[in-house]
């Protein structure tokens, strides 16, 4: 699954622009860590620090699915403590969990009232109250849309990897487990309504049950698109497979994962991302927005006209040939998905 965006620009597109570094679309994230309510200390193993080090190898994961996103740690706070009040203040839940059920419904009216949680409305809101996880741990709870527009952010358990950001913030722009549904009684797998991946199961402890479960025979005998479906699933970001290993295994996204996510961050999840990605297919139309993978632009020329004038957007190509002329005006950053070629300004 190689990225080619073969460009034989002739001489209608010229682009004025000048040369320019690729843009990158941010997605925005406010950290708060609740420290002690007497003594101002953060949870042990927590710092500033390791979450610049999770989002700095959680980026080098988006920068291998090719489709210019980043994760934008906007600031890092402590709150809570004594000047912020004590144990009545956000201090109230220094080293519990509260990410789910009544706590978090108690949580999240607090935050949308009281200013000291430091609730953002464009940022992704990322509440630290435990310890440094112990491997495997990593993880939290954030909300999926549609069903949970309405949240702004979850509670997160930290380590220094990509795993947790990549995961968490997966479900934030929309992304279910691969094994959703999933019936635990009889292992029977789930699935997250993507065509390319396979539903999966948590019984599955490595690939050869995978590739069993699908094609009756062990990993190695498999073909190589086999082996890219069975490997997609098992690791996934979305999975639970390798917990032990899941910052330097679990790190793979499909196509219709990361359309999916761009389609949230074009959509209910805009206001976190700092520009819009235009999908462009040669079976699509030009009275298209292109904010959809599933309704996009026919013309790469269309998309780009409808980014913005003072940069910052992407036009995305899917696989095949449009033989366009064009004049590029404006800085945009073009750029073809991972499923195949395209081919710009040739017949």
């Amino acid at each position: 699954m190689k990225t080619n965006l073969l460009a034989s620009i002739l001489t209608g597109l010229a682009l004025l622009a000048g040369s320019a570094d690729a843009q990158i679309i941010n997605l925005r994230l406010s950290v708060k860590i609740i420290v002690h309510p007497t003594s101002g200390n953060m949870p042990s193993g927590i710092s500033a620090q390791t979450l610049t080090n999770a989002i700095n190898a959680a980026n080098e994961w988006m920068a291998s699915y090719w489709r210019g996103y980043r994760y934008q740690l906007t600031e890092v706070v402590a709150i809570g403590g004594p000047n912020e009040g004590g144990s009545s203040g956000p201090s109230r839940w220094f080293g519990k969990t509260f990410r789910g059920g009544t706590e978090w419904t108690t949580f999240y009216n607090l935050a949308q009232t009281n200013g000291l949680y430091r609730l953002r409305t464009n940022q992704v809101n990322i509440w630290v109250a435990t310890p440094f996880a112990d491997p495997g741990d990593s993880g939290g709870a954030m909300p999926i849309p549609p069903g949970e527009v309405s949240t702004l952010g979850g509670q997160i358990f930290v380590d220094d990897g990509a795993w947790w950001v990549v995961h968490e913030l997966g479900h934030f722009f929309g992304l279910l487990h691969t094994f959703n549904g999933e019936s635990k009684d009889n292992c029977t797998p789930g699935d997250d309504g993507l065509t390319d991946t396979l539903p999966d199961s948590n019984c599955w402890t490595n690939l050869n049950q995978v590739a069993q479960y699908y094609f009756g025979r062990n990993y190695d005998a498999l073909n190589d698109h086999q082996k890219i479906q069975v490997g997609d699933v098992y690791f996934n970001v979305m999975s639970y497979h390798e917990a032990t290993n899941k910052n330097t295994l679990e790190n793979r996204l499909t196509e219709q994962q990361l359309d999916r996510i761009t389609d949230h961050a074009n959509g209910d999840r805009h206001a976190f991302a700092t520009g819009f990605t235009r999908h462009v297919s040669s079976t699509g139309n030009n009275g298209n927005s292109g904010l959809l993978r599933a309704a996009p632009m026919r013309t790469v020329l269309n998309a780009v006209n409808a980014s913005a004038s003072g940069g910052g957007d992407i036009v995305l190509i899917q696989p095949g040939n449009y033989n366009e002329t064009m004049t590029i005006n404006r800085p945009v950053t073009l750029r073809a998905t991972r499923a195949g070629s395209a081919t710009l300004g040739k017949p």
